[in-house]
């Protein structure tokens, strides 16, 4: 499989606030919080404020990058069951392995092809298209720990383009095929809200069982 860049739909948003400037707020905060401390005469609170503050300072810089976007968040859904995320509804409709596709067979004779037919919806309301790309999507099971691998290039009929337009309002049907081990049965499909400024949001997750 390819390894490719990692595309996602996105999207530009104006900031009212720059993290710089939330960052030199909090830095005022902490220089009162620190002189409170050297008027009480306490050493180990210089360092618990310090912690405190930079804590502080990075919560308050990601809030206001965010602009009123959901970050941070993990969902978990089942083959079959509706995942709604900022961009795209998407369902995983079935899931199939193949020894060979097309003539094509994985190099490796202890690999298959695992292919994962999904519909995807544009409900973003904010730009009459968005782009798409098969790297949105990344493949993971047990052994690969945090590591993901994508799509493999557009090889089959029914396979979803490595980028295309979905314009409002708009469904496409296709195979996502991965390259994965014979033995492994249990995977998960994941998606990671990726904007414009590389702002991340939530994170989603389909159990695949064969």
């Amino acid at each position: 499989v390819r390894r490719k860049v990692q595309g996602g739909t996105k999207k530009v948003y104006c900031l009212a606030v720059s993290r710089t400037e939330a960052e030199a707020e909090m830095k005022k905060l902490a220089v009162l919080l620190l002189a409170a401390c050297v008027a009480l005469g306490g050493a180990g609170c210089k360092n618990s404020v310090s912690d405190t503050v930079s804590g502080l300072v990075e919560d308050a810089g990601t809030a206001i990058q965010a602009d009123g976007r959901e970050y941070g968040q993990t969902y978990t859904f089942e083959s079959g069951e509706l995942v709604e995320t900022a961009f795209f509804n998407f369902q995983v409709n079935e899931v199939s392995t193949a020894a060979e596709i097309e003539g094509y067979v994985p190099e490796d004779e202890t690999n298959q092809f695992l292919v994962v037919n999904v519909t995807i919806k544009n409900t973003f309301e904010d730009d009459a298209s968005i782009p798409m790309f098969a790297t949105d999507f990344q493949l993971i099971w047990a052994d690969l720990g945090d590591t993901g691998i994508y799509p493999d290039t557009q090889f089959a009929e029914g396979q979803l383009p490595e980028e295309y337009q979905l314009l409002k309002d708009e469904s496409r049907t296709g195979n996502l095929i991965f390259i994965v081990p014979s033995d492994i049965t249990e995977f998960k499909l994941q998606y990671l809200e990726v904007w414009s400024d590389d702002f991340e949001g939530n994170t989603y997750f389909v159990n695949l069982k064969l």
